[in-house]
Order: C-alpha cells, then structure tokens, then sequence
C-alpha cells in the first residue's frame, strides 16, 4: 500500500495529464482516475482520523494544556 504523499503525487500527475490532453476518451479514463485517487485519499485522511484504539468521545473534552 502506498503512503499518503505517494498517492497524492499520483493524483496530481493524472490531474496534469488530464489538463494535456485533448482526446475526449483518454480525458473520461483520466477523470474515473481521478475520481477512484479521491475516494482513496478521503479513505486514507478518514483512517488517520479515528486510528484504531482512539476514544474520539474521551478526547472531546480535553483540556489543551501543554506542559514542558
């Protein structure tokens, strides 16, 4: 599975390879690319969200105190 930043980086290569080209065909295979890369990104920022053994409702109240 790639990092975050690699599957980014893809993302915007599709994104210029779609601003580069003029065939409407390669243009619609380009864009479902795309489309598939921002379902996985959101994926990917959604999993980083609530990481696994993190209680979201006991971090709502916190106190963001920090001590050095």
């Amino acid at each position: 599975m790639d990092t975050f930043d690699e599957a980014y980086a893809r993302y915007l290569e599709f994104l210029s390879q779609l601003d580069r080209t003029c065939d409407i065909s390669e243009k619609n295979v380009l864009f479902r690319q795309l489309t598939q890369q921002l379902s996985d990104l959101e994926q990917r920022l959604n999993v980083k969200e609530t990481s696994p053994g993190q209680d979201v409702t006991a971090n709502e109240d916190c106190d963001l105190t920090y001590w050095i």
